[in-house]
Formats: structure tokens, C-alpha cells, sequence
């Protein structure tokens, strides 16, 4: 079957309207102002979310400092003197981070250990970080079913150049071997 074209008269055919150059222009003009708000919120959500070298930087001497700690066994007697009395909070006479004949040997070693400008558990200077630095404090503390004389705390603070501390926390329960 054949459709014949639509031949009404003009008046009766459905008006066609098109958009003109002001309606376009103002078009833009808000898309451009809705574009450039939200680049803008996102540029200031960037910015904030970022951690700055220096924090981030701190963060990780604090996090390698107190790993090295937690990979210390937590025992009662000092492994140098079995016999002896029970390990206490400190180092005991001689032991040092970096030392070569007495080492420290126990996470409760560190209590009391400060170093300014990081260096490595060698004792090796580590290039950058001389005007970061660490302190530590280790206290006995009870958690849980654990005694205080049997739990440890650990918290290790570094410092940045720009003044900032970040602190972190460890919890070790003793364990007599």
C-alpha cells in the first residue's frame, strides 16, 4: 500500500522551531560555570586528601622503627643471662640498637631509646633524615586476661622537619620460655 505525501496546507503543519544563538551561547555559558565548579571541588578535595612527602615519610620510620621492635621475642629472662633475674624495662647494662656484642634483645630494651637523624639498626646514618627523629617508651600494661607484669606497651613517636609527630602503638604479652 502506498502512504500519499502529507499535503495539508502550511498553516496546519506541525511547527519546527530551532534554538537560536543566544539560547546556545547561554547553554555554554552554564555549562561551562557547572564544569568549572566541579573541577574546582575536586581540585580542593585533591589537594587535602594527599599526604605530604614529610608525613608520609614520618609515618614510615615510625612504622619500620616499631616492626623492628614487634620482631623482637618478648621473653622473661634476658636470653644474655637465662639464670638471672627477670628482663626489665630498658636496656640492660651495655646492650645498645646497634650494638654488635649486646644488641638489644628484648621489644622492652627500646624503652627510653631517642635518636635524632634516623639511622639504620646498624647504626648506619640514613641519608635525608637527619632532621627526622624517633623516641620510644615501652611500659608494662595489662589487656585483656593478660597482667600488667606480662603485657607491654610500645609507642613509637617520630618527628618530622615540620614538627609533626606520629605516634604508634604496639601490644606484646610476655611469654616465659
Amino acid at each position: 500500500m502506498y502512504a500519499a505525501p502529507d499535503r495539508r496546507p502550511a498553516e496546519q503543519l506541525p511547527s519546527q522551531r530551532g534554538t537560536t544563538l543566544v539560547e546556545v551561547i547561554i547553554f555554554i555559558l552554564i555549562v561551562s560555570i557547572a564544569v568549572t565548579s566541579v573541577v574546582n571541588a575536586l581540585s580542593v578535595a585533591v589537594r587535602q586528601s594527599a599526604d605530604p612527602p614529610v608525613q608520609r615519610q614520618t609515618l614510615a620510620i615510625a612504622e619500620s622503627l616499631i616492626q623492628e621492635i614487634d620482631a623482637q621475642p618478648y621473653a622473661q629472662k634476658d636470653p644474655y643471662n637465662p639464670t638471672g633475674p627477670d628482663d626489665a624495662i630498658g636496656p640492660e647494662s651495655g646492650e645498645s640498637r646497634s650494638g654488635s656484642t649486646l644488641p638489644f634483645d628484648n621489644p622492652n630494651d627500646y624503652s627510653g631509646y631517642s635518636e635524632t637523624g634516623i639511622v639504620a639498626p646498624d647504626g648506619t646514618a640514613i641519608s635525608g633524615l637527619s632532621s627526622y627523629s624517633a623516641t620510644v617508651t615501652a611500659s608494662q600494661q595489662a589487656m585483656g586476661n593478660v597482667p600488667a607484669t606480662d603485657g607491654l606497651l610500645v609507642v613509637v613517636t617520630a618527628t618530622g622537619p615540620d614538627g609533626q609527630a606520629v605516634k604508634l602503638t604496639s601490644f606484646r604479652a610476655r611469654y616465659a620460655p
